[in-house]
Order: C-alpha cells, then sequence, then structure tokens
C-alpha cells in the first residue's frame, strides 16, 4: 500500500487502463460495440478518472481501499455476470469465457474500489448543526397527506394480487396457508366494515386503503422523529422527503399487499435495533422497549410468511449487542411468541396447509429451463415435460418462475411419490449445472445485478412487459362493482408513467434509485462502512434487511412489492450510519 501512495500517478493511470480494457465486459450491450472500440471514449473515461484514482489512493486510508477494492470485486462479477446472461441469454462456453468472466473483475475492481473508498473513507462532521426535534405530528400529516393524494388519483386504490383470494377465504373458507390467516382475516374484517357501512364494494376496498395508508403513514413519521435526533437537520429533512415524495411509497400505500405494511413494521424495527445498540444495558433493564421489540416482530410475523427472516436475525444481532442472560431470555420469548401466535391463528381457523409446489421456486424453475433448452432425446424431453400442464413449457419466463410453480405443476404426482420428482432434479443437476445455475441467477436477477431491470417485466404475460408495478383492479365481475375512478387525472397520469411505463429508466441515474439490487449494494457498502470503522453493534442494526433479502433470493420473482421491505429500510439505516457519528456502536 505504501508503494502505491508512492507511485500515485503511474498506479491511477494502469488502473483506469485496465478498467477502460474491462468496460465493454461489464454492460448490457454488445462489448463489440463502436462504442467501446472507439478511442474517444476510452480517452474521456481516462481523462475524467485519472484525479479521483490518484487523490484516493494518496489520501484514503488502508482500510477504506482495502473495503473498497472487495465492494468493487462483488460488483464487477456481478456486474459482468448480469452482462454475459443479459447480451447472450445464456453463460458462453469454453474456457475462454470462465477465464473472461474472471479477469474482468480482477481488471475492473482497483477502479471501482478506488471510487467506492471515498464513500468509505467520509465521515461526518462532529459539529454539524443537529435538528432539535421533529415532532411527530407534523411528519405524520405531511407523508398523510402526500399519500392521500395518491390515493385520490387512484381510487378506491390499487386492488389487485391476493385481495380478493383472501376477501374470499374471509367471507366462505376455508382459509389457505399460503397467505397470513391475520392479514386475511384483516382484509375481510376492513373490506366487510366499508362495505356494510356504505353498501358499497368501491368503499369497502377503500376502507382498507385508508387503513393502510394511516398505519404507514404514523410508522414512517415516527421513524423520521427518531432519526431527527440522531442527525443532521438535512439527513432528516431527506428522510421526511424520501417517505413523502418518492414514488414508490405512494403506490405501495395504497396497494392492497401486504408487503407495504410489512415494510413499515420492518422500518420500526430497524431503529428499534439502533436504539438497543446505542446503550445495550439500558435496554436489558427496560421492560416497555422490550415489549415493544417484541411486538414488533410479532406482527412482522404475522404480516408475511418470511417475516421469520426478519426477526429471527433481530434475534442474532440482540444476542451480540447485548450478550447477557436478559438477551438470551427476551430472543427466546420473541421466537416463541413469533412462531406460535400465527400458528395459533392457523389452527383456530383449521386453515389448509401451503402445498409444496409454492415453496419450490427454484427447483421447477431450473428444471423447466432444462427441459426447454438442454440437449437431449425427444423422448426424454417429453418426459420430463410431463411434470407440468400442457404446454407449460414454453411459457418458461427467465425472471419469474410462477409458470413453472403453483397450478402448472403436477402437484398430485408430486405429492404420490416425492422422490420421483427429486431423483429427477438432482439427477439434471447433475448434468447440466450451467442451466441450473443460470436459471437461479436470472430468476433473482433483481437482486445480484447492478445493471437489471427483470423487475419491471417479470410478469406472467407479454402484456405486462415494463410494468413497474401493478396498478389496475383485479376483482371479478360476478363478485360485485369495484371500479378505479381517478380523481386527480394528471397525478394520475404521472404515477402511470412510472407503475407501467417505467419511464424513470430513462433518465440517468434517476433511474438507480428505483431498482430493487441498488438498494442491496447500498446495504452492502454500508455494512464494509461499519466494517471500517470498527463499529460492529451497528453492523448488527443490518441483519434484519439482510435477512428479508436473503429470503427472495429464493422466492418466484423479484418484483418491486417484494423488495419494498428493503427498499424502504436502507435509507434508513444509511443516514442513521453516515451521519450520526462513528462513536457509538464500537464492540
Amino acid at each position: 500500500m505504501k508503494m502505491v501512495k508512492k507511485h500515485a500517478g503511474l498506479a491511477a493511470v494502469l488502473v483506469v487502463g485496465l478498467a477502460i480494457a474491462a468496460a465493454p465486459y461489464l454492460t448490457s450491450i454488445d462489448p463489440d460495440s463502436r462504442v467501446f472500440r472507439s478511442a474517444v471514449l476510452p480517452l474521456l473515461l481516462l481523462l475524467a478518472s485519472y484525479f479521483p484514482v490518484k487523490a484516493a489512493y494518496q489520501s484514503h486510508s488502508e482500510p477504506a481501499l482495502r473495503y473498497g477494492l472487495i465492494f468493487g470485486l462483488i460488483f464487477a462479477f456481478f456486474l459482468g455476470i448480469g452482462s454475459e446472461l443479459g447480451v447472450y441469454g445464456a453463460f458462453l462456453p469454453g474456457m475462454g469465457s470462465m477465464i473472461r468472466r474472471l479477469a474482468v473483475p480482477v481488471m475492473a475492481a482497483p477502479f471501482l474500489g478506488a471510487l467506492f473508498s471515498y464513500v468509505l473513507a467520509w465521515a461526518p462532521d462532529g459539529h454539524a448543526v443537529r435538528q432539535q426535534h421533529m415532532r411527530w405530528l407534523p411528519c405524520f400529516l405531511g407523508i398523510l397527506g402526500c399519500y392521500l393524494l395518491v390515493f385520490l388519483a387512484y381510487f378506491p386504490g390499487i386492488v389487485n394480487y391476493d385481495f380478493f383470494t383472501e376477501l374470499l377465504q374471509y367471507q366462505r373458507g376455508p382459509y389457505f396457508g399460503a397467505h397470513p390467516v391475520f392479514h386475511t382475516i384483516l382484509t375481510g374484517v376492513l373490506f366487510s366494515l366499508g362495505y356494510n357501512l356504505t353498501g358499497s364494494y368501491t368503499l369497502g376496498a377503500a376502507m382498507y386503503c385508508i387503513f393502510q395508508i394511516l398505519v404507514m403513514a404514523a410508522a414512517y413519521a415516527y421513524v423520521v422523529c427518531f432519526v431527527s435526533k440522531r442527525v443532521p437537520r438535512h439527513g432528516a429533512w431527506f428522510m421526511l422527503a424520501f417517505f413523502a415524495l418518492f414514488p414508490v411509497h405512494g403506490l405501495m400505500s395504497v396497494s392492497t399487499v401486504k408487503d407495504a405494511m410489512f415494510a413499515a413494521i420492518l422500518a420500526l424495527l430497524v431503529i428499534q435495533l439502533w436504539h438497543v445498540q446505542e446503550d445495550p444495558q439500558l435496554f436489558t433493564s427496560d421492560r416497555g422497549r422490550q415489549v415493544g421489540i417484541i411486538l414488533t416482530c410479532l406482527t412482522l410475523s404475522l404480516l408475511r410468511h418470511n417475516g421469520i427472516f426478519s426477526y429471527a436475525f433481530a434475534c442474532i444481532a440482540l444476542l451480540v449487542i447485548c450478550r447477557n442472560r436478559q438477551a438470551v431470555i427476551l430472543t427466546a420469548l420473541i421466537l416463541v411468541v413469533s412462531l406460535s401466535v400465527p400458528k395459533a391463528l392457523r389452527m383456530a381457523v383449521s386453515a389448509w396447509d401451503t402445498p409444496a409446489s409454492e415453496m419450490m421456486s427454484v427447483p421447477c424453475q431450473q428444471l423447466m429451463r432444462t427441459a426447454k433448452y438442454a440437449d437431449m432425446p425427444e423422448e426424454e424431453r417429453d418426459a420430463l415435460k410431463s411434470w407440468w400442464a400442457e404446454g407449460s413449457v414454453d411459457m418458461y419466463r427467465p425472471y419469474s418462475a410462477d409458470t413453472a410453480k403453483g397450478g402448472n405443476f403436477d402437484y398430485k404426482r408430486y405429492t404420490k411419490n416425492k422422490g420421483e420428482f427429486w431423483q429427477t432434479y438432482l439427477t439434471y443437476g447433475l448434468r447440466y449445472p450451467g442451466i441450473y445455475l443460470e436459471a437461479f441467477l436470472q430468476n433473482c436477477a433483481g437482486i445480484w445485478n447492478p445493471d437489471d431491470i427483470s423487475h419491471a417485466h417479470a410478469m406472467d404475460s407479454e402484456g405486462w412487459d415494463f410494468v413497474y408495478t401493478k396498478t389496475e383492479i383485479i376483482f371479478p365481475e360476478e363478485a360485485g362493482t369495484l371500479e378505479q375512478k381517478p380523481v386527480l387525472r394528471h397525478l394520475y397520469s404521472f404515477l402511470q408513467g412510472i407503475a407501467h411505463s417505467s419511464r424513470h429508466e430513462r433518465i440517468p441515474l434517476v433511474s438507480l434509485i428505483f431498482r430493487p439490487s441498488m438498494y442491496v449494494y447500498a446495504l452492502l457498502l454500508l455494512t464494509m462502512v461499519t466494517r471500517v470503522r470498527g463499529t460492529k453493534r451497528q453492523r448488527m442494526v443490518l441483519l434484519p434487511i439482510w435477512g428479508i433479502i436473503l429470503s427472495y433470493v429464493f422466492s418466484a420473482c423479484i418484483l418491486v412489492r417484494y423488495a419494498y421491505s428493503f427498499m424502504a429500510c436502507v435509507p434508513v439505516a444509511f443516514v442513521l450510519v453516515y451521519l450520526s457519528g462513528q462513536d457509538a456502536g464500537k464492540a
């Protein structure tokens, strides 16, 4: 490292040159495109990048440069893999492709590491003016007002996905374990309340959306107030603007998907853990705060099945932060309550168990891709296709496993002979490991590929291409009249441009804040910041967010509704870690 600092200018030229050579293989366009082979772009990159890279090598600490290099290597590796799958639709064969696949990240990592080291080396100004305290009510009213405007634009809300299914279960039964029973009951109670008061199906759906808006605005306002006590004024105002004005929040607040409230409660868990790491001993003696975190974890478990990935990781964080007997008892209590209450609810309403096919997104997707693309005799291909309904294999979609599981998968056959399926799965996995890996990576590309927009075209028909999030109403006519009546037409048109045309993708840099993968890499960078600073307790606060991300790696697809939970929480963690100072949170 001393040698690099001494010869920073020469090192910068070498590093930028290597990055220019690697650049064609890190984008989603043809690497032989003239834009790369022309001398103009490489020259501009060299001139623009030389001085910041040189300055980084001269002034940044060794930990910042080291972790910047590690981050750059990870970032470039997945960028290259994403480019290869995006341009060619599969991994290129041959040893030459393998060597390039490994060499390109190594060539690009020093350059990216130098640039990212600026983020890792930056430290907050300890003398910055801090916000005295934002009051909850004004924050709540501000966020609420913005969400109500979106509600009027989409009146009576965005009613789709599982809303009607859950409502039908509440009204007629039986309950289906694929949906959390608590959320099903909540949906039914709120809809019935609105319908019974007004006699209108439309206002019944509106009642659910209004309740959700109130819950989310209240939770986010509390988060803003919490943050405002710990960061400079601009950080608090950023948080308020983020929750109130970022279009994704408004769209999700009026959507009937269970992910919306789940995200708001997860944000509360993040700030609760932050409060714990500030003074672990005080927390273990404060019964009120302990009850609060138990209730938060319980709510997460009631809203989504994968909530276990958040509260289980939160338990690990509590054990590492507090490191005492009280923390062991508390985490045991959290797990018992959060696991037993949802199970008791399922037993109380005799809910049907979730079919195993609902949990088999990855295996079904891998086998379906094998049946469609692998080089094998037609008789063997037909035998493999027989696991799905006729024609389903031809509907294979790399970014969504919905056609590979669920109604298309022969679940009855699987139930009768599970061993046959898993023997088939393992046999073809050993024979075609590359196809299995391609299927897995493409299905969850929205999480790991920085340049990916699969979250905007992962729906189950061509008509859904480039839909950022569903906004139309799905409510069968035979069930009742429920129609969308936009009140604020101009706002509706603006939001539809985002939701149904992904127009934000046309705006450089702005497009990045709408991509789920960017929040994953922001969290990775934030985790490395805590390593550079030595703030282990702060790093533990990030665990529940990592847990949720991990759960979606194995999901049926990466939609914004799923990613919303970590998209809402990562900025909160970022502001707290970067602007609250470095002293707190050290092991």
